[in-house]
């Protein structure tokens, strides 16, 4: 994949959603949400979290315009989703898949609220499917091979708004559970700066100067994050001209790509508030990627209503 320019990832919707989402225990939830969890009491069942832990994150979550609270009289408090949360469902699919082939899918001893659904029904074919990602335009597969991201102008850069740019301070360490006890895919999109990393190495960035532009975490902190996605499989460090180090996507970082290109389209959408957006390119065709699920069986695009996990 050729280098992006640079900036671009910053200053897309990709930064806010990574702020939004980016944090083990609110995944966590969604996941329990989408699967039918309104109560207070439904989510402290399913996760065996604690009350204080629970309690803020769902109040983020409302916070956030993921989850609404509502409250009817002589009733408990309900947390649906929102119209914003609901569209997290092609994320949490893309999620679901990788936990499949490469995750807790294939760890018995995984805790069952970190394991994903045995099978995905596609309701208008009746058949168990393992869902195809392709390019909305031309309907051929999507991987990072075959696109490109689009380069910013300098009127980007000036016109987002301060507060979507991610500045250094915010991204910080993840307190939402000891990063090293928690299933691969939650130590990488459960947390802002690995989720960060991996979406610009997926850009083409390679270099720790190339990564710390890019995302703008601090070379101490990058440093950690960078070893740590080494030692969870994410990424190989190969050495080149003499002690400089370039980092490589293994293939489970690679096969973590719908999940990024969703949350770029979900944080463009639903959290972009007027920022620049990132455009990705799908060379085969030369369209600005828009991703959709396929049903392999019947070739029908997947939606929300569509599919049950059972």
């Amino acid at each position: 994949m050729p280098e992006a320019f640079v900036p671009a990832l910053r200053v897309s919707g990709a930064s806010r959603a990574i702020e939004v989402l980016g944090d083990a225990w609110v995944l966590r939830i969604l996941r329990t949400s989408f699967r039918g969890a309104r109560r207070f009491s439904d989510h402290m069942h399913a996760l065996g979290v604690s009350r204080a832990v629970l309690s803020d994150r769902l109040e983020r979550m409302c916070r956030d315009g993921l989850l609404e609270k509502i409250v009817a009289p002589s009733a408990h408090p309900e947390y649906r989703l929102t119209e914003t949360g609901l569209a997290l469902w092609s994320v949490l699919l893309a999620m679901w898949q990788w936990e499949q082939h490469w995750g807790t899918g294939t760890d018995t001893s995984a805790p069952s609220h970190d394991r994903p659904r045995i099978r995905l029904i596609h309701l208008e074919c009746g058949k168990p499917i393992d869902p195809i990602y392709a390019c909305a335009h031309c309907q051929a597969p999507v991987t990072p091979f075959d696109t490109f991201a689009a380069p910013a102008t300098e009127e980007d850069e000036h016109t987002a708004p301060a507060a979507l740019l991610p500045a250094r301070r915010r991204y910080r360490k993840s307190h939402s559970d000891d990063r090293g006890s928690l299933p691969t895919l939650l130590r990488l999109f459960g947390d802002r700066w690995n989720a960060m990393i991996v979406a610009a190495a997926l850009q083409g960035h390679k270099t720790f100067s190339a990564l710390s532009v890019a995302t703008g975490i601090w070379p101490a902190s990058l440093t950690d994050r960078l070893e740590e996605l080494q030692s969870m499989g994410m990424l190989r460090g190969i050495s080149y001209a003499g002690s400089r180090l370039e980092y490589h996507l293994t293939r489970a970082a690679i096969a973590t790509y719908p999940i990024t290109i969703e949350l770029i389209h979900w944080g463009d959408h639903w959290q972009r508030h007027s920022a620049s957006s990132l455009t990705v390119i799908h060379r085969p065709c030369g369209q600005s990627l828009r991703g959709q699920w396929m049903c392999p069986h019947c070739n029908n695009v997947l939606q929300r209503d569509t599919i049950r996990f059972d």
